[in-house]
């Protein structure tokens, strides 16, 4: 009686054991990893990279995660942004300018960006361009740790003396910012379609679709770099490729501006 209680007991046991490795089989069925066409990718918008090949509609772009590819549509806007120099800096334009303020308020520029004044003025000028929205998806960097926070200061240019810039703005009025020779310049104006050509630099937003291609709502383009490749920008965990995190055009978090 005592040897058939304990072929019992073990055959229970069995089976239990069987039942568990059943469920922890069924669990780890039930946990697909992301792939790259979907989950992660989703979490953000746009895309950057160099342009290598135009299809109509169609732009092909490829960076240091492999290609990408990305579909225009008639009611996409594309802007052109170059290098500028201090000397770009007239009354009249745009300007952008970041950089970090001192114990009065005056800000001395890192970086210049500057655009033509709108017929609705200069009021639209964000930390992400004169006359430009914020990229969808957009969302604030930490300040890393005992670094002052980035300052801007965006309106229009109503005097120029050397590098003592006045700006026009909406929110302080008029206030003089200091733009060393060593600050970086860039220009903005309207592009379009037809100006594309491959192996320029081109920054995409827009929604992705269910095989992360980018449905492009604007396009920035921009010139290769020195080396003849593009290695900065909005998208694609670096500038090109399928990543799609946020780049440099990002204003830390508590940024003050003007």
């Amino acid at each position: 009686m005592k040897r058939i209680m304990v072929v019992g007991a073990l055959a229970i046991g069995m089976v239990t054991a069987a039942c568990g490795s059943t469920a922890t089989a069924n669990s780890a069925t039930a946990s697909p990893s992301p792939t790259r066409g979907g989950g992660a990718a989703f979490r953000n918008n746009g895309a950057s990279g160099q342009l290598v090949q135009v299809n109509g509609q169609t732009l092909i772009l490829t960076g240091p995660s492999g290609d990408l590819t990305v579909t225009i549509s008639g009611t996409t806007t594309f802007t052109r942004t170059s290098t500028a120099v201090l000397a770009d800096i007239v009354p009249g334009v745009c300007i952008v300018a970041t950089g970090q303020k001192d114990s009065s308020g005056a800000l001395t520029a890192t970086t210049v960006r500057l655009s033509p004044k709108l017929s609705s003025g200069c009021a639209a000028s964000t930390p992400f361009g004169p006359n430009a929205s914020p990229p969808v998806g957009a969302s604030p960097r930490p300040t890393p740790s005992g670094q002052p926070a980035i300052a801007f200061v965006s309106g229009e240019v109503t005097g120029a003396a050397g590098i003592a810039i006045t700006v026009l703005t909406t929110a302080s009025g008029s206030q003089t910012i200091t733009v060393p020779t060593t600050a970086a310049v860039t220009t903005t104006v309207v592009a379009s379609a037809s100006e594309l050509q491959t192996g320029e630099c081109l920054r995409a937003t827009g929604a992705r679709d269910a095989a992360g291609n980018v449905l492009a709502t604007s396009i920035t383009i921009t010139p290769a770099g020195p080396s003849g490749t593009c290695t900065t920008g909005l998208g694609g965990g670096g500038f090109g490729g399928r990543g799609g995190g946020r780049g440099g055009a990002t204003p830390a978090a508590g940024a003050a501006g003007n």
